[in-house]
């Protein structure tokens, strides 16, 4: 499998390393930079990376990639993705999807018009961790309560107060605690229990309208779970899933799902079953295999979560 990198950022860089290092059968065929070409000659020299765009237009035109993997800030994810599906480009595109379930459900449509694959990497919901839980859930059920915690202090947060505003923290650009951290939180919960029957967003805003913190409150018929964010503040971040004959604990944020810990008469046992050191690892994997053997019914699962996940974000912004 062939992918060219769209962007240089943070996580563009640690999708090159795993690439190079944990994930085998994929190939980095090209890197594109949107704003940093000094930034994008250093990786592509520092990986033996062939290939250098700054016209993504012609990027699309001459690459040979199976795939484009877009890795832009939040706001130009819906642009990006479209010009590679009218492109005929398969798409791995970075969290969150889109920022509106228009623009959601036009790119899950051109996907199935053309045939393409389209995947948003949510690394969680590819963990072993996250199957075995998901498959423990009628052991400690019916499930009653969930809490999810997702909070770490910005580096960004003191640059923002003093009117220093980077994409994280701009509304025009998608920034904010829900669509940055709580969007695992909610990932998660929908991929366990399906699409709630109600939600309601408490944020604290800063200066500029942003979310810097926050509350999700997703409603089901027999059970509530609540996602919290904050980039304004830190805590000790997990995910708690509490049934009538036990409970499940996730002592890791919602994007790693390092471990897991489940209680059930009274027995306490924890597992680690991600085979990989990087939280990246199993997604990329998924994609590749889900590509090779043609299981599009699975991708248009995935698919189908995403758009899901935008009919809760949406309304809350």
């Amino acid at each position: 499998m062939k992918i060219s990198i769209i962007g240089t950022g943070m996580i563009a860089t640690e999708v090159i390393t795993l690439l190079k290092t944990e994930v085998k059968g994929i190939e980095i065929t090209s890197i594109f930079s949107h704003s940093n070409q000094e930034k994008a000659e250093f990786l592509a020299k520092m990986n033996h990376i062939d290939r250098i765009y700054t016209d993504y237009d012609q990027l699309l035109k001459e690459d040979k990639a199976d795939f484009v993997y877009i890795a832009l800030v939040n706001s130009i994810h819906y642009e990006f993705t479209r010009k590679a599906l009218e492109a005929g480009r398969n798409v791995i595109v970075e969290k969150p999807f889109t920022l509106t379930v228009a623009e959601a459900e036009k790119l899950a449509a051109m996907a199935r018009e053309r045939n393409l694959y389209l995947f948003e990497a949510i690394s969680p919901l590819h963990t072993p961790n996250f199957h075995m839980v998901k498959d423990s859930l009628k052991k400690i059920g019916p499930i009653h309560f969930v809490q999810c915690n997702f909070s770490q202090y910005s580096s960004k947060y003191e640059r923002y107060l003093q009117g220093d505003i980077a994409p994280a923290f701009n509304p025009d650009l998608g920034g904010g605690a829900l669509n940055d951290l709580n969007v695992y939180n909610i990932n998660v919960v929908i991929g366990l229990f399906g699409q709630p029957t109600a939600t309601q967003y408490f944020a604290n805003r800063g200066h500029n309208g942003i979310d810097t913190s926050g509350v999700m409150v997703l409603s089901y018929p027999t059970m509530t779970a609540t996602c919290t964010a904050a980039k304004d503040s830190s805590s000790s971040s997990f995910i708690l899933i509490q049934g009538e004959k036990g409970w499940i604990h996730i002592p890791t944020p919602a994007n790693e799902f390092g471990s897991v810990e489940i209680m059930k008469q009274g027995k306490l046992t924890s597992y680690r079953r991600n085979a990989y050191e990087s939280r990246l690892a199993h997604e990329f994997i998924d994609f590749k295999n889900v590509w090779e053997k043609k299981d599009y019914k699975k991708m248009e699962d995935w698919l189908d979560r995403s758009v899901n996940v935008m009919r809760v974000i949406e309304p809350h912004p």
